[in-house]
């Protein structure tokens, strides 16, 4: 009983003393430190450093809540799983069923215009408008155009409903839409090509990024995507090109960039390079 009483007083001052400030970048980076030294068996600093980074703010990501867990149950930290199980249990409890539903349908729709029939389009619409010796068919050519018109329509329709939403509740954090949909409302902005050089969306998916609502890599990602597609270098290199030769200074500028925004260090990560994809393992 007593042994019992002590856990609950001391969960009680882990719980009041945590989200005393709202510091997500730290939190982001602390997070990084943690998986390091998982990953390198070093588990002397483990809870340390994620009591650290959940003092940090005031929401802790599932999948970091997750991550805490395996880590409080082999260090036996009764205190820290105590915490992390009610945390889990409660994860859901402020999300907007409604505002979700909708966010997830439009989802589903930028999946669906994305699907072969309309990549087969774009590519011979392509051909026609750039091609000049091509010899196309004019039945398939207005065909590929309506599909086309279709995939700018559905495109702009999702970005303004999504912009909507920021203006009435913030951006659609994980915390208000649970993390599947909010990581869509990543992948739909990021698919908004017309945000050149990030002007539109750019101060707000910042704040996002400060405030916890949307991930590291996730924004990373946005802003070098709309950067890339007007012909202008990565500022964090979340895109990986390894056919493209860096200096020393550029990788020095990259790391620098993404460790102001919580990422790992272009050294952390792996690149796995298949004939016609690369892909990154964090």
């Amino acid at each position: 009983m007593k042994q019992k009483l002590f856990i609950g007083l001391i969960l009680l001052l882990f719980s009041t003393t945590l989200y005393s400030q709202n510091d997500y970048i730290q939190y982001y980076q602390l997070i990084n430190k943690v998986r390091q030294y998982k990953a390198n068996k070093q588990n002397d600093s483990l809870t340390i450093f994620l009591k650290q980074a959940f003092e940090l703010v005031d929401y802790v990501h599932i999948e970091n809540l997750k991550l805490g867990k395996r880590i409080a149950k082999k260090t036996k930290d009764k205190v820290l799983l105590s915490y992390i199980e009610n945390a889990l249990s409660k994860s859901k409890l402020n999300i907007n069923p409604n505002l979700k539903a909708k966010l997830d349908s439009i989802g589903k729709e930028d999946q669906r215009i994305r699907g072969r029939k309309y990549y087969k389009a774009k590519e011979y619409y392509k051909k026609c408008l750039f091609d000049t010796k091509f010899n196309y068919n004019e039945k398939k050519r207005l065909k590929s155009k309506q599909l086309m018109e279709e995939w700018w329509r559905v495109d702009s329709s999702n970005v303004e409903f999504v912009k909507s939403v920021i203006s009435k509740y913030g951006y659609p954090s994980e915390k208000l839409v649970g993390e599947e949909t909010n990581d869509m409302v990543s992948i739909i902005l990021l698919h908004y090509d017309k945000d050149t050089s990030n002007h539109i969306m750019g101060e707000s998916l910042e704040i996002a990024l400060k405030e916890g609502k949307i991930k590291p890599r996730m924004y990373a990602w946005i802003i070098d995507r709309h950067l890339m597609n007007v012909g202008k270098r990565q500022k964090f290199q979340s895109i990986p090109t390894p056919w493209e030769k860096m200096t020393e200074v550029q990788r020095m500028e990259y790391n620098m960039n993404r460790f102001s925004i919580g990422l790992k260090s272009l050294d952390e990560i792996k690149l796995i390079v298949r004939k016609n994809s690369v892909k990154v393992k964090y």
